[in-house]
């Protein structure tokens, strides 16, 4: 038996002053969203002892009402509770209100302050995601990156490491210290809708080698990253958000899926996030990665060694909700083996869940010891980054510091020249590119989410069109909803004969259809026709767009050199 090293007595002290219930609580990362804070979500803290919130301010509230894209709504009975007390009880639809980054980082202090003050005194963890382009959970002022796709474009292993290690230390200063971000799926299947330009690459040697120089990014800005979906989503053909996907591939098929995760977990992965999808060639029987030992416990932990926190993916989507009631689904995780529950909805579930999760330790369904074993995992994962260092720099935040980094000349450079080399011009058939100045373009462009939620100075709608107007004054423009609807089209229609060049944006979004029905109407005008898409996948990127430009994702940054290269001012490649 091996002496405890420094570390592990740390870990073994701080257990060993925590009641049960207290352990039970840091198996939770509860979801809080927006910026209002109210005595419902401390009255949690302070009684549930969470290890984590995940923040942002996508919603000013998430349960399964707010946001149908997580829980199906046949499915949300399973979730929705009558609000009560402090609970908020929204309208749903509106977005949260403008708020800086010293505001949100002071709401965030708030928290922290809480759980320290409580029973346990366990630093509290906040978690995110960041993938580039339209995903992120802080939109106001923090500087927007290319996707996943777009940074494995570049081909540069360091600028994928730069942009990971300021992105890291623009969330950090935020309040912000572990990130849900970083996914190590093999797109091997093109025709994934749920993963797509969300993977660095369709072999497991792309993704190895641009995902450690993430994971090295993350490290250097002192951010927890997770390892997603594990075993591997890549060869699916659904999304987990709808439903349960089955991925039915070979063991030895699915190596190419697990070598990412052997290949990180080798370079000290500290985190993973589990699949909410069924591989009945793994697991025979009928249940999601996420609630089966032999996957987690049996592949991940003793086959390859990994010795971090397995989180969840969110408890509350449609590839467990659709099978199984809450209570019962999050105890199935942790046995197991999870050692974090991803409980993003804000509802009265919460309550049922706690009571539920502490009646089945004391009824024996979950051994003290798989509780003991997830705690002992996550609380070293926070001692590796320093939760519990005085200052420590995840700790507290200065307030006015908050979103100095968000225009810091090494942060703006970073971002411009990944942008710079996420950009590219898939072909041009027809020879219609460059644009002249003097060409009469109609600019057809979609409401991206990333501009919607944003909406400010610096992102906000019909963006593209701000940045095509720094060429050209001879660009006229009309903005429509991500689906084009029959009431957009009328007003399409009604200015096509303004235009020798038809510009129109079919942005990816993996929630929503495409575009391609109404750009093969257009196609038949016999207008010259420009395509410009987020993704470089066959869901908007089709081989019969004659000339096609990929942007890299919706950022600022990426629309600027997409504007750019269509007048051929030397951007893009």
């Amino acid at each position: 038996m091996r002496d405890e090293g420094p570390k592990e007595q740390f870990v073994n002290e701080k257990m060993s002053a925590m009641t049960l219930k207290q352990k039970i609580g840091q198996c939770l990362v509860l979801g809080y969203v927006g910026p209002t804070v109210t005595p419902e979500i401390f009255r949690r803290i302070e009684e549930y002892t969470p290890a984590g919130i995940r923040g942002g301010l996508y919603w000013r509230t998430r349960n399964a009402q707010h946001d149908p894209g997580c829980t199906p709504p046949e499915f949300a009975d399973r979730m929705l509770r009558q609000p009560r007390g402090t609970t908020k009880d929204f309208i749903v639809g509106l977005p949260p209100h403008y708020t800086t980054a010293a505001e949100y980082c002071a709401v965030l202090n708030q928290l922290k302050q809480k759980a320290l003050a409580s029973g346990a005194g366990i630093p509290l963890h906040v978690t995110f995601d960041h993938e580039g382009d339209g995903s992120c959970d802080f939109y106001f002022g923090i500087r927007q990156t290319p996707h996943y796709a777009g940074l494995a474009a570049s081909g540069d292993k360091q600028l994928v490491h730069d942009v990971h290690k300021v992105v890291g230390d623009m969330y950090r200063e935020v309040g912000f210290s572990w990130s849900h971000s970083l996914v190590l799926d093999v797109n091997t299947n093109p025709n994934n809708p749920e993963i797509n330009h969300r993977s660095f690459g369709s072999t497991a040697d792309e993704v190895i080698d641009y995902a450690v120089d993430a994971l090295r990014g993350w490290k250097d800005a002192n951010i927890i990253a997770t390892g997603k979906h594990f075993p591997g989503r890549g060869e699916s053909v659904s999304d987990a958000h709808h439903g349960l996907p089955v991925i039915d591939i070979s063991r030895a098929q699915m190596e190419e899926h697990l070598a990412p995760y052997r290949a990180l977990i080798a370079e000290g992965l500290p985190a993973v996030m589990t699949a909410h999808t069924s591989y009945p060639q793994l697991e025979p029987e009928d249940i999601p990665a996420t609630l089966s030992k032999r996957i987690l416990t049996g592949i991940l932990k003793d086959e390859l060694g990994f010795e971090g926190a397995i989180t969840t993916d969110a408890m509350a989507m449609g590839g467990i909700v659709s099978r199984y009631e809450f209570v019962d689904a999050c105890t199935m995780a942790l046995n197991a083996g999870a050692d974090l529950l991803l409980i993003r909805d804000e509802g009265q579930i919460v309550d049922e869940l706690f009571t539920g999760l502490v009646r089945a330790v004391e009824d024996g369904r979950i051994s003290t010891e798989r509780i003991d074993d997830a705690n002992r995992r996550v609380l070293g994962v926070k001692y590796d980054y320093n939760f519990f260092e005085t200052p420590s720099p995840v700790g507290v935040k200065a307030t006015d510091k908050a979103g100095e980094l968000f225009d810091d000349p090494i942060v703006v450079d970073t971002v411009e020249r990944a942008s710079e080399a996420a950009v590219q011009l898939i072909r041009d058939e027809q020879n219609i590119l460059p644009l002249k100045a003097d060409t009469k373009v109609l600019l057809i462009e979609q409401i991206h989410d990333l501009h919607r939620l944003t909406n400010t100075s610096y992102c906000h709608p019909s963006l593209l069109w701000e940045k095509m107007l720094k060429h050209s004054d001879n660009v006229a423009s009309v903005e429509c909803h991500l689906m084009f609807p029959e009431e957009d089209r009328v007003r399409i229609r009604a200015r096509m004969d303004e235009a020798d060049v038809i510009v129109i944006t079919n942005y990816y979004n993996r929630r929503s259809e495409n575009g391609n029905a109404f750009i093969r109407e257009l196609q038949s005008w016999g207008k010259p026709l420009v395509v410009v898409t987020n993704s470089p996948y066959q869901f908007t990127a089709c081989d019969d767009y004659k000339t096609l430009v990929c942007s890299g994702g919706c950022s600022p940054e990426c629309l600027d050199v997409t504007a750019a290269l269509l007048y051929a001012q030397n951007k893009g490649r």
